[in-house]
């Protein structure tokens, strides 16, 4: 089982090499945002990978025999929680980069400076 959790986590640290690569390397804003996507994704990935433990059973309640296995729900409240923050902070920067996009065209860090 640890195996499977290894090989699974490893796309998701190359995402998030990826994505701190691409932001540390940026020339521009856009590049920048898709960056940030990458890390959030990336980091969903990974909450996403630690809640599922296979053999879980949801925590429904009813007449059926008990199952000892309970999957816990605030793993997935989280999630959704993260989804949506990172959703409407990409919704945020995507308007700052269009409000900056009227003086700016090509939004480079060094036409920005000046």
């Amino acid at each position: 089982m640890m195996q499977v959790a290894l090989i699974l986590s490893l796309p998701i640290v190359a995402l998030l090499i990826i994505g701190c690569f691409g932001i540390l390397n940026s020339k521009s804003v856009i590049s920048s945002l898709f960056s940030l996507d990458v890390i959030d994704t990336a980091t969903i990935s990974i909450f996403v990978l630690i809640a599922a433990v296979s053999g879980s059973q949801t925590p429904i309640v009813s007449d059926a025999p008990r199952y000892a296995n309970y999957s816990d729900p605030y793993p997935q409240a989280i999630i959704l929680t993260a989804i949506v923050i990172g959703f409407a902070t990409q919704a945020l920067l995507c308007s700052i980069a269009l409000r900056l996009s009227r003086s700016t065209p090509l939004l480079r860090y060094k036409d920005l400076e000046k």
